[in-house]
């Protein structure tokens, strides 16, 4: 049990945890004075201190991610003495990967725990510095040591940002705010690729093939852009100076008037087993799973694939035909978004993005009896919809989860093993597998159904469980564990 002063110091984190029951006079009367109009310009002014500084963190940090997929084309398996035909690529790429599961949790810990400012931005530096590294390798064992770390410290940014903005915005207003986030993903694989071959074609004395200074400038872009977010970046908003009591008062309450009921402020025994036994987080880990494997498919092997469908293409040819395919996906990623946080509804809209993907899916996987552009095509609609779908996924855990030490777990856990996704697509496509990459595209599809079997699934635990607390079944549950239940809160009820 931890002393009332370590509760006051996590309360004044700015962690969302309010007290269920009926609001204070003094948060309904600033509630109901505050017109429509002020309501919106207050959501604006959040979007405003709050996303662009976190959007340019997610545009770099994937950039140092999925470079590598550029640098395979500009020399890099040849210079490190790698065989093409193996796995030695997939290895490199995977690696990534283990370090973000094995690091998501522990890094939304420290978010927590402390400024999420300095732990989000010190990452990034880091990251930096390490993708730096990667342009100084001589070998394939230092290149899969660089990418392990790179893995770690991208770890927290993600989970990070999302328990940063569930401080903050309402239930429905997160979708569109996360998407924007996602859409910097999407942006940096337009015209990431496009910067990597500019760098690429340098000449230098040294000698140093064009992948190199793909690594080295790229890294060092990340040292500079985050130290000049640093200084607007921001915390919990308890220390936000720039929100006035009334505000912070009307935020509080219209989280709460959403549904979000239910505090998990206090790390107990019976708070730990409600963490590590919720079914939500794990099936909805599943659901990422299926999901990730589509989005990492096209960000890490887009070059790749493309490049298969068009071998007399030159890199900046295939850079081209890359940039609409991202651009496309984060038109569709915002529209999705702005329908749901609109309708008040999740898993819909999730399953529309999946549903598109699996469209494009089944054209691959008769891509003999298809065209090439019809291929190429094909690619849009598996981007589109997997970028679509994966914010729409991420909300759906946390629109459904309360409570401060359970929003840091269930995110973290979420993300983390979600990211076996990107595990499976790493070693999916195989360079021996060109140019049909039957294997890749099989398991790809595959894990997608499964993911839209999982929403259609996760939908009905969480209608029984509504219903189970409309019957009171539930609320044995505060005599049992008092008011630190998280949104196993009877009166918090689940939405989808």
């Amino acid at each position: 049990m931890e002393l009332d002063s370590d509760i006051a110091v996590e309360k004044a984190s700015g962690s969302v945890s309010m007290e269920p029951g009926s609001p204070t006079a003094k948060d309904v009367n600033a509630v109901d004075t505050f017109s429509s109009a002020e309501y919106r310009k207050l959501i604006w002014k959040l979007d405003m201190r709050l996303l662009p500084p976190l959007f340019v963190l997610w545009f770099i940090s994937l950039i140092d991610r999925v470079n590598i997929g550029t640098a395979i084309i500009q020399g890099l398996e040849k210079d490190l003495g790698m065989n093409p035909l193996s796995t030695q690529f997939n290895i490199a790429t995977v690696v990534v990967f283990v370090g973000l599961m094995l690091a998501e949790v522990p890094s939304n810990w420290m978010v927590k725990r402390f400024s999420p400012s300095n732990i989000l931005c010190g990452e990034c530096i880091i990251l930096g510095i390490f993708t730096i590294g990667q342009g100084l390798v001589t070998n394939f064992a230092g290149l899969v040591a660089m990418r392990f770390i790179i893995g770690i410290l991208e770890a927290g940014l993600i989970p990070g940002s999302i328990f940063l903005l569930s401080a903050y915005y309402p239930r429905y207003e997160l979708q569109w705010r996360v998407s924007m986030l996602h859409v910097g993903n999407a942006i940096s694989n337009a015209f990431g690729g496009l910067l990597a071959f500019a760098v690429a074609s340098i000449n230098s004395s040294n000698g140093w093939s064009g992948w190199r200074w793909i690594f080295v400038i790229e890294g060092l872009i990340t040292v500079a852009l985050t130290l000049m977010c640093w200084p607007f970046m921001n915390n919990w908003p308890a220390t936000a100076k720039w929100l006035k009591p009334r505000e912070k008062a009307v935020l509080e309450e219209r989280i709460r008037m959403d549904g979000i009921i239910g505090r998990m402020d206090v790390l107990d025994r019976k708070a730990i087993i409600r963490c590590l036994t919720d079914w939500k987080i794990y099936l909805s880990s599943f659901i990422i799973v299926g999901i990730i494997s589509s989005v990492y498919s096209c960000t890490l092997f887009a070059p790749t694939i493309i490049k298969a469908l068009k071998p007399e293409y030159t890199p900046k040819q295939i850079q081209s035909l890359i940039i609409p395919i991202f651009i496309a996906a984060s038109v569709t990623t915002l529209a999705l978004a702005y329908i749901s946080d609109k309708l008040k509804h999740r898993a819909g809209l999730a399953l529309t993005g999946c549903f598109i993907a699996i469209i494009g899916y089944i054209i691959l996987l008769n891509q003999r009896h298809v065209s090439v552009n019809a291929r190429y095509g094909a690619l849009y609609l598996i981007a589109s919809g997997s970028f679509a779908a994966l914010p729409g996924a991420w909300i759906l855990l946390l629109n459904n989860v309360s409570g401060s030490y359970k929003t840091a777990f269930a995110i973290g856990m979420e993300i983390g093993l979600g990211n076996g996704g990107g595990f499976i697509a790493a070693l999916s496509f195989q360079s021996k597998a060109a140019p049909f990459y039957w294997t890749g595209f099989r398991t790809t599809f595959s894990l997608m159904c499964m993911a839209a079997g999982f929403i259609c699934l996760y939908v009905v635990g969480l209608w029984y469980e509504n219903k189970q607390k409309r019957a009171g079944k539930r609320d044995h549950l505060l005599d049992e564990e008092g008011d630190n239940s998280g949104d196993a809160h009877p009166q918090f009820i689940y939405t989808y």
